[in-house]
């Protein structure tokens, strides 16, 4: 490990050896060590003794033999403290005057006088801004993102000292020249480390202020810290799109993988989640998408931006290149399968899931896939769900059914397999939420097994899809019929109800809910919670019916005029979010 005097290591990133040349430059001679690397001027034993045993080193130490191998700039906090023109942090650039570390002579292709700054905030987070270049600067990490070059940008290169997440290699890309930049102490943060850091801080607030300059960041930068939530053909050119860092995969399921992603700017996590291609059969171009497949991320994307709630997993962008993405908000809890969760705090789910289920029905959108992967769970400040996973959803009228046969198997109704109704809306989602709570509040039983093809390379047929659904159905309400009577069984009873038309909606559920003094709405927030949960419940009894949840302003519901087509869909037993999550940031 280095010397806790020591903040960053520069090394050369790039093919044509212009970081190696800007390195050895006379102005950086202050910050310059040359590579140590390579073999023994003399022997160091004799020749008759036996080579000796190699010990195993630690990362650190392998990290560091790695550093020395190579010619790199250390700079150290007592040389840096050292600088008067601290006003804009650690200067880099081709201005010899201004620039701290030079990345080039005057004149040189691609990179400014005044190029980036690296700087460090009051929580000890370190960032690089572009404040001034010409062309632009990228910000590399883990190999991702090299050619997202921005102006007047900002990006985050470490959290404070100690944090657990952390970015394995982070690059700095000018034009074509690339230098890889390290912080070896940051993760460690050391007491010593830490005061090195904020005396580093200090001296750039008060260079900042005799020089009268606004201090870094992004308000510095005019810059909107904030995603907007946009439709496909709204999306903003590559140059103005905010850049991402990919951090780990959170899910993998049918359809793609979820990432956890931080946006640059502000450090703030967010999930992406990321679709796989369908087989090319139609012998398109490489690059050349599928358009149906993209005309279903698309309505996924447009279904949840056109119909915001609290409940309701939130959207910010839709990206079809180099392979699309929505990026949504990041649950580090991950779902409610994951989650440790008490009876009351079902209850409070249950209700919340109602609540955004009323708001999608009252918009005519049927989720169709309800099940416990897809319902993400948070606890700051209160207890809340939202539903996601909008994959299989769809826009429908009273007049037009949907037909598709789609859901997971234990959760489906029946009216969703084919040949037993002429279709299927909203009240497919209230079946499948009344089975989710009978399974977290009381004990399912065990399904059947599911059915498989009498003959190889043939399909299940629909006689045994029928006889299956019928012993399933069979054992879900015997077991009904034997609980004892209370207000959750009350309302269960009408959501696991296979006729249709006696099937209770999502408003009427939380009508007999509110009433049977089962939910009552927050205070704090208008969600839907547990009414024998203590917490910020004040009003009386009845008034949480009518209360509005605080919903975002919506804009208009996607329409099932938009030539959207109906697509051949397979029953789907897995989702976006059926691995096991992440359980903190």
């Amino acid at each position: 490990m280095y010397d806790s005097d020591v903040f960053a290591v520069i090394t050369a990133h790039d093919q044509k050896n212009k970081a190696g040349s800007a390195l050895e430059l006379e102005h950086n001679s202050r910050w310059f060590c040359k590579a140590t690397g390579g073999v023994a001027s003399e022997p160091t034993i004799d020749s008759r003794e036996t080579t000796p045993a190699e010990d195993s080193p630690s990362d650190d130490e392998k990290e560091e033999e790695m550093a020395s191998n190579v010619n790199r700039l250390v700079v150290s906090f007592s040389k840096l403290l050292a600088l008067d023109n601290l006003e804009n942090g650690l200067q880099l650039g081709t201005n010899p005057i201004l620039s701290h570390i030079l990345l080039g002579h005057r004149g040189t292709k691609g990179i400014s006088g005044r190029q980036c700054n690296i700087t460090v905030d009051k929580t000890l987070r370190i960032w690089l801004h572009d404040y001034h270049s010409t062309h632009g600067t990228a910000v590399g990490q883990n190999g991702l993102n090299q050619k997202e070059v921005r102006k007047k940008e900002t990006w985050l290169l470490a959290y404070p000292p100690g944090a657990p997440d952390g970015f394995e290699e982070t690059t700095i890309h000018c034009s074509s020249l690339a230098i890889r930049t390290e912080f070896p102490n940051h993760r460690a943060g050391t007491a010593r480390y830490v005061k090195n850091l904020r005396a580093f801080v200090e001296k750039c607030q008060r260079a900042a202020e005799r020089s009268k300059v606004d201090p870094p960041g992004v308000e510095a930068l005019g810059l909107d810290s904030e995603p907007s939530t946009q439709a496909p053909s709204e999306a903003p050119t590559p140059r103005d799109r905010l850049v991402y860092y990919v951090v780990k995969n959170v899910g993998v399921g049918t359809f793609g993988k979820v990432m956890k992603i931080i946006k640059a700017r502000d450090g703030k996590a967010f999930a992406a989640k990321i679709f796989n291609p369908p087989p090319n059969r139609n012998k398109r171009l490489r690059n050349d998408p599928d358009p149906d497949w993209l005309m279903k991320i698309r309505r996924e994307f447009a279904i949840m931006r056109d119909n915001p709630h609290p409940n309701v997993v939130q959207v910010f962008e839709l990206r079809e290149a180099p392979e699309p993405a929505i990026i949504m908000d990041y649950y580090p809890l991950g779902n409610i399968t994951d989650a440790s969760i008490a009876y009351d705090e079902y209850v409070t789910a249950w209700g919340q899931i109602l609540d955004g289920l009323k708001h999608l029905h009252a918009k005519g959108v049927v989720h169709r896939d309800l099940k416990p992967e897809n319902i993400l769970v948070e606890r700051n400040p209160f207890f809340k769900v939202v539903i996601a996973d909008f994959g299989l959803a769809k826009v429908t009228t009273s007049t037009a059914p949907l037909q598709t046969f789609c859901g997971t198997l234990k959760y489906a109704a029946p009216e969703v397999f084919p040949g037993l109704s002429s279709g299927h809306g909203p009240l497919v989602d209230i079946f499948s939420l009344g089975v989710m709570v009978y399974e977290w509040m009381y004990h399912l039983p065990n399904p059947p097994n599911v059915p498989v093809a009498r003959k190889r390379n043939e399909k299940v047929s629909d006689d045994q899809w029928y006889t299956w659904l019928d012993e399933w159905v069979r054992l879900l309400l015997e077991k009904l019929e034997d609980e004892e009577d209370d207000p959750a069984i009350q309302i269960l009873v009408r959501m696991i109800e296979t006729k249709v038309t006696s099937r209770w909606s999502a408003t009427k559920c939380l009508a007999q809910g509110f009433k049977s003094r089962l939910f009552k709405r927050r205070v704090a927030d208008g969600l839907i919670g547990c009414a024998s949960d203590p917490d910020d419940f004040d009003l009386p009894i009845g008034e949480g019916e009518n209360l509005g949840t605080k919903t975002p302003t919506a804009a208009p519901s996607l329409s099932p005029g938009l030539g959207l087509t109906e697509s051949a869909v397979t029953i789907i037993d897995g989702g976006m979010w059926d691995t096991e999550s992440v359980n903190s940031q």
